[in-house]
């Protein structure tokens, strides 16, 4: 997982994508992923899991299928 100043491989932001296509919140994604809420929600921004149209606590999916998620 990635640490202060360390980056995330493809693998480790593939899993937080489909982490983040599930019922899970943001702390506890980070907690399983041993990384920052901050690292969570930016690769949320960045492939648009989630979709919290001005909301903090509540999302919907973005309507985009994440890039790293695989097809099921």
């Amino acid at each position: 997982m990635a640490g202060k100043g360390n980056y995330f491989t493809d693998d480790c932001v593939r899993r937080i994508t489909v982490l983040l296509a599930t019922e899970m919140t943001i702390p506890e994604i980070a907690e399983r992923m041993s990384c920052s809420r901050a690292s969570i929600v930016s690769i949320n921004r960045k492939f648009q899991v989630r979709a919290y149209a001005g909301k903090r606590t509540t999302w919907e999916p973005a309507g985009v299928r994440p890039i790293f998620q695989s097809p099921s």
